[in-house]
């Protein structure tokens, strides 16, 4: 008997029914309003499916964006321990390490996460303004800045792009929602027209896979 589509099957299957509904529809006559009220849901739900497709690619795109600017900002961060330890070393009686890091290092920092990383970086610039504009650390305020910037924005992005998926999926539910009520009507409409067995050979059936195998052996003989 027919198979009926369910809020459990994916768009490529509902997309596949479909289609092969209507082309089994177009092997019979008088069957013209069928396929015509079949064919713009489908075509919608391929729109809405290519959508949430593209949009999960500009999600992607945009935490790949994210992870890479949160290393560099990593690589800031490491450069300026790196110059203050220097400077530490070169002025035993001025250190400004334990300033800058309070915790020690810049380990904890950066196994923090994005958000939170790039709000203690910009606790670090300030500490290194409080040395003054000729320190020799001041030329990483400029450098971990741009960093931080970079971070945030990449942030702000990720999340706009995360919005833009999940509505893009709403769609696309709708979509499949729409396209299984139009084959649910169509599949009443076709046994009031030809009766429920012949309205049966216009969709897809459900085969077992004994069937399937059956029938595969037969065409390969």
């Amino acid at each position: 008997m027919a198979k009926l589509l369910n809020d459990g099957m994916s768009s490529q299957v509902h997309i596949s029914n479909s289609n092969r509904h209507v082309r089994l529809c177009k092997q019979t006559k008088g069957t013209e309003v069928l396929v015509d009220a079949m064919t713009p849901k489908i075509s919608t739900l391929k729109e809405k499916y290519a959508a949430t497709l593209g949009q999960k690619e500009n999600r992607d795109a945009a935490y790949d964006s994210l992870v890479f600017n949160d290393a560099v900002l990593d690589d800031q961060i490491r450069s300026t321990s790196d110059i203050a330890k220097q400077y530490d070393r070169e002025n035993p009686g001025r250190p400004v390490h334990k300033l800058l890091f309070p915790d020690g290092g810049y380990t904890s920092v950066l196994r923090s996460s994005y958000a939170k990383k790039a709000n203690t970086a910009e606790e670090i610039i300030e500490r290194i303004k409080s040395l003054g504009e000729e320190h020799p650390l001041a030329s990483q305020i400029i450098h971990l800045t741009e960093s931080i910037a970079k971070v945030r924005s990449s942030i702000t992005a990720l999340q706009q792009a995360n919005t833009n998926v999940r509505t893009a999926i709403a769609n696309e539910e709708v979509a499949q929602a729409n396209l299984r009520q139009q084959y649910e009507f169509n599949y009443l409409d076709a046994i009031k027209m030809f009766g429920k067995t012949f309205a049966n050979r216009l969709f897809p059936q459900t085969v077992s896979k004994k069937k399937i195998e059956e029938d595969v052996t037969i065409i390969d003989a």
